[in-house]
C-alpha cells in the first residue's frame, strides 16, 4: 500500500513538472495515471464484498477521472469538466451520509457557507457567462464540505478523519483553480492546485 501511494506522488509530481515545462504529450500521460492509480488504492482499501460507501466513492473517483480528462484537453472543456466533478461530488455526497442519512445540523454548514458566500462575492465578478455554472458547482462544493463535517461529527473514526481532510483539501485546490482561470493565473498555480486535488483524492481513498 505504501508503494502505491509512493508511485501516486511520483506520478502526479512529473504531471506538475510536464505542466510547468509544457510538455503536452508527458502530461496527457501522468494526470489520467495518477487518477487511476488513486483509483486502484479505492480498489485495494475495498473489502471482498463491495458496500455502498465503497461503491460510492469508487464511483466518484471515476467521475473525477472523466472530469481529469476533459480539462486537460487542447480545446476548453471547462463547463464539461466541471459538470464531470459535479457529478462526482453527488456520489461523494451521497457515500458520506450513507449509513446515518444527510446530516442537517447547520450549525457545521455556517463555516462553508460563509466561506462560500465570499469566495463567490470575489469570483463572480469575472466569470462571465460562467457565473450560473459557477454558482451551482460552488453549492454542491458547500454540501460536500458540509456532509463531511458530518461524517466526522458522527462517526469520529479515523476514516471519516481522512474524509474531512479529504474535503478540505478539494475545497483549497478548487478555490485555486478558480482563481487561477477566473482572477489571475500565478506561478504556483498547477503546483498547489494539483498537489491538493490529488491528496484530497488520497484521503478519500483511503476512507474506504
Amino acid at each position: 500500500m505504501s508503494l502505491l501511494i509512493i508511485t501516486i506522488l511520483i506520478s502526479a509530481g512529473l504531471y506538475i513538472y510536464f505542466d510547468i515545462t509544457k510538455n503536452q504529450m508527458l502530461k496527457y500521460v501522468f494526470k489520467p495515471l495518477t487518477t487511476i492509480l488513486i483509483i486502484v488504492l479505492a480498489l485495494l482499501q475495498q473489502s471482498e464484498v463491495f458496500d455502498l460507501y465503497g461503491f460510492l466513492i469508487l464511483a466518484g473517483l471515476t467521475f473525477s477521472l472523466i472530469g481529469d480528462i476533459f480539462l486537460m484537453l487542447p480545446t476548453d472543456k471547462f463547463v464539461v469538466g466541471l459538470a464531470s466533478f459535479f457529478i462526482a461530488h453527488i456520489f461523494y455526497i451521497a457515500a458520506f451520509s450513507s449509513g446515518f442519512g444527510p446530516f442537517l445540523d447547520l450549525e457545521y454548514l455556517i463555516p462553508a457557507a460563509i466561506y462560500t458566500t465570499l469566495f463567490l462575492w470575489v469570483l463572480l465578478p469575472k466569470t462571465g457567462k460562467m457565473k450560473l455554472p459557477v454558482i451551482i458547482y460552488a453549492f454542491i462544493l458547500m454540501i460536500f464540505m458540509w456532509q463531511a463535517t458530518g461524517r466526522y461529527y458522527y462517526l469520529a473514526q479515523t476514516s471519516a478523519f481522512y474524509v474531512f481532510i479529504g474535503a478540505i483539501l478539494f475545497v483549497i485546490s478548487d478555490s485555486i483553480l478558480a482563481y487561477a482561470r477566473f482572477i489571475k493565473s500565478f506561478k504556483l498555480s498547477s503546483l498547489l492546485i494539483h498537489t491538493t486535488y490529488w491528496g484530497a483524492q488520497i484521503f478519500i481513498a483511503l476512507s474506504i
